[in-house]
């Protein structure tokens, strides 16, 4: 897919080193959610930094939230396996803005309990500091995460 006036007027606004980093993240991400032995410890030893923080929406079934470092990780994505029976992005685009990258993600996902599917199309903020991650802004509607990284009037 060609890369619009918008993507490319801002691609040199970070280093493309940042994208991968945020790349690695959601490959660790999935390595967590698939059990995978010291998942939790190789991201945190090799993308994201000690004193990360994610940050929940208000309308999660976890409430807005905001989760520190490896303890908070952990934590979401046991409560997120316990809720969902199915949970996955599917990572669509990814906008470099300055020490940020909003990826524009898909969450596919299938209720634990009612078996209810969902699938939202979400934008994630992420804010990357000498090659580590220090924050994800979780944004549910696209634009709201676009405006947050400064993208909006640019």
């Amino acid at each position: 897919m060609a890369a619009t006036a918008f993507e490319s007027d801002h691609a040199r606004a970070a280093s493309p080193d940042n994208v991968d980093v945020v790349r690695r993240v959601y490959r660790a991400i999935e390595d967590m959610f698939d059990d995978r032995p010291g998942a939790l410890e190789r991201a945190f030893g090799d993308w994201l930094d000690e004193g990360f923080e994610l940050l929940l929406p208000a309308t999660y079934p976890e409430g807005a939230r905001t989760l520190r470092g490896r303890e908070g990780m952990r934590r979401w994505v046991a409560t997120t396996k316990e809720i969902w029976g199915e949970w996955r992005f599917e990572r669509e685009r990814f906008i470099p803005a300055d020490d940020q990258v909003v990826a524009l993600v898909r969450v596919v996902a299938r209720g634990a309990l009612s078996g209810v599917p969902l699938v939202r199309e979400t934008a994630h903020v992420w804010t990357v500091e000498d090659g580590r991650v220090t924050r994800c802004e979780i944004h549910l509607d696209r634009s709201d995460g676009i405006e947050a990284a400064g993208l909006v009037g640019r």
